[in-house]
C-alpha cells in the first residue's frame, strides 16, 4: 500500500442532531488501511446514541471541551481536553458534552471497516 493523503475538506461531514462525524481515514478512503480515524463534535448538552463496535477497539482523544463518557464496567468518566479513553470492542458506550462550548474529539479504531451497532444496554 502506498501512502495516501486525505484532505479534510475533501471528505464529507455527517451532521447529526447531537453534533457531527467526519471520517478522515479508513479502508474506503485509503484502500488496504487497517484503521479508521475520525473527528467527532458534540453540541453543548448533547450526547451521541449508545452504541458498540463489534469488530474493533476505540481510542477517543479529547481535543476541546468536556465530556462525561460512560464506562463499560459502569459509571462515567469526566474527560477534558488532553484526556484519552480506550474502549474495548463490543462494549456499549456513549458520551455527553457537559461543557458550554462544542466538544471536539479524535477517534481511532483498529479496523479499516469500523462497524457500529446501536444499543441501549448497560447505559444509565
Amino acid at each position: 500500500m502506498d501512502a495516501t493523503v486525505i484532505r479534510h475538506h475533501d471528505v464529507p461531514v455527517d451532521n447529526t442532531s447531537w453534533g457531527s462525524l467526519q471520517w478522515l481515514a479508513n479502508g474506503d478512503l485509503a484502500p488496504g488501511a487497517g484503521m479508521t480515524v475520525g473527528r467527532v463534535t458534540f453540541k453543548p448538552g448533547e450526547s451521541n446514541p449508545a452504541h458498540a463496535h463489534p469488530n474493533c477497539d476505540e481510542v477517543l482523544f479529547v481535543v476541546q471541551g468536556t465530556l462525561d463518557h460512560s464506562l463499560p464496567q459502569g459509571g462515567t468518566a469526566r474527560l477534558e481536553a488532553g484526556d484519552c479513553i480506550v474502549l474495548p470492542r463490543g462494549r456499549a458506550h456513549t458520551a455527553k458534552n457537559v461543557g458550554q462550548d462544542e466538544a471536539v474529539v479524535l477517534v481511532a479504531f483498529n479496523a479499516g471497516d469500523r462497524r457500529t451497532e446501536s444499543t441501549a444496554e448497560g447505559m444509565a
